[in-house]
């Protein structure tokens, strides 16, 4: 640090509760929690665990950046003589990760939940799961949308060119 104070908003500081700041902003910690909901609830109570969730999230100061529920999907292996569960990952930002294990806890201990993953998310995980939101990645662009048709026509014209294979006797 500089005396004049000219360089200090450009060090990284590390205050007592080591919450990082960089050029006096609040760095904030992106983290995604991925879990398997046990597919025998009904839809209520599936929405209520997901509820739940979140609003312990937001409990405890961290804010959810996106939600999404993939849905009823095939597990690949069983999870308590289950073959399927419904998918939710929630991507959420805070200052501290104090309070990450008691939230932990939490879902282990919550019956509704077959599995859970918590994953703290680097610049590059950031990145991909916001340009997955804006349809950058993961859709098909138009021009290969546009394109499948023809090519499906065009295979149809050459089954139709090839002719049918010649009977030969050959008793005669």
């Amino acid at each position: 640090m500089h005396k004049n104070g000219l360089f200090t908003t450009f060090a990284p500081v590390f205050h007592k509760t080591f919450i990082l700041f960089f050029n006096n902003r609040l760095i904030m910690r992106h983290y995604e929690v991925n879990f398997i909901v046990n597919p025998v609830l009904s839809g209520d109570e599936v929405k209520a665990t997901a509820e739940n969730i979140q609003k312990e999230i937001t409990g405890a100061g961290a804010t959810i950046i996106h939600v999404d529920e993939t849905g009823l999907r095939q597990l690949a292996y069983a999870i308590t003589k289950r073959s399927t569960g419904i998918y939710y990952c929630i991507e959420f930002a805070c200052e501290s990760s104090e309070w990450l294990v008691k939230f932990e806890l939490n879902l282990k201990r919550n019956e509704n939940l077959m599995r859970f993953l918590t994953v703290k998310l680097d610049k590059y995980g950031i990145k991909y799961n916001d340009d997955k939101r804006k349809g950058l990645i993961g859709s098909r662009s138009k021009k290969k949308e546009s394109s499948a048709p023809a090519v499906v026509a065009a295979e149809e014209k050459a089954l139709e060119t090839v002719s049918a294979p010649e009977v030969v006797d050959l008793d005669a």
